[in-house]
């Protein structure tokens, strides 16, 4: 009698973004084909899968690299197989260093379909309109890394930043909640009864470091959002996105 084989683990194409996405030969040239050959060193003939996040859309590809020269052979576009069902909105207060970087992963991972920057007035951080952009740029790359490494066929649009009133009016019709320490209103029963609602939206607001002040809690809660909590402890603001968002991917699932 044989033994009994262990089953064979499942190898996973190595996944890449590529933004204008389309069937048969894209020359690449710049960053993507820097990031496929120098940063993944994928090597001629690899075989791949490629996603566009805009699109929502991935196929199969393989490499030819020849010199300088990079391309990219496409199979036939599919749908991608993974993204976000449920429209999930993060306003974020901006925080200080590099604290947005890590909430924006871990939005991407955890299946916000927006990101919306808000400038709180407790945010340290102030952004002309220059850097704001070349910052939003910065997140969505982050926001795509995360995407290939999750196995997720989309990304959060990331918008911003605005002021509290203006980031609250942007905010999807639906359940809306705006995080304040100290509330006597939990967090929980209040999703849970959202949560059996499947194509109702869901928005978030987390302020940055020191929190939202009173004022800006009331324009929120002007524009429809109930002031919540998350218990007795004082999270950080980049706990506090990723509690919400994660108790919100494990319930749902």
């Amino acid at each position: 009698m044989g033994r009994d084989r262990a089953p064979r683990a499942v190898t996973r194409l190595l996944r890449a973004p590529v933004r204008g996405l389309h069937q048969g030969a894209m020359r690449l040239e710049g960053e993507l084909a820097h990031y496929l050959t120098r940063v993944l060193r994928l090597e001629h003939g690899a075989a791949l899968e490629v996603f566009d996040p805009e699109a929502k859309l991935e196929a199969r590809a393989k490499l030819s690299l020849d010199g300088a020269s990079v391309t990219l052979h496409v199979e036939a576009l599919a749908p991608a197989r993974v993204v976000a069902r449920r429209t999930l909105c993060l306003l974020q207060g901006l925080p200080k260093g590099d604290k947005l970087d890590a909430i924006v992963r871990d939005a991407t991972e955890l299946g916000a379909s927006r990101v919306v920057l808000v400038a709180a007035a407790r945010s340290v951080v102030k952004l002309d309109p220059k850097r704001a952009e070349e910052r939003r740029r910065r997140l969505l790359r982050i926001a795509e890394e995360a995407a290939r490494q999750s196995g997720r066929g989309d990304v959060p649009t990331i918008e911003g930043p605005f002021a509290p009133r203006d980031a609250a009016s942007r905010a999807p019709e639906g359940a809306r909640f705006v995080l304040a320490p100290g509330t006597p209103h939990g967090l929980g029963d209040a999703l849970l009864s959202e949560l059996g609602h499947p194509d109702t939206p869901l928005t978030f607001a987390v302020g940055p470091e020191g929190g939202l002040a009173e004022d800006e809690l009331r324009a929120f809660e002007d524009e429809g959002f109930l002031r919540v909590g998350l218990g007795p402890f004082v999270l950080r603001t980049e706990t506090v996105a990723a509690a919400v968002l994660g108790a919100v991917r494990v319930l749902s699932t």
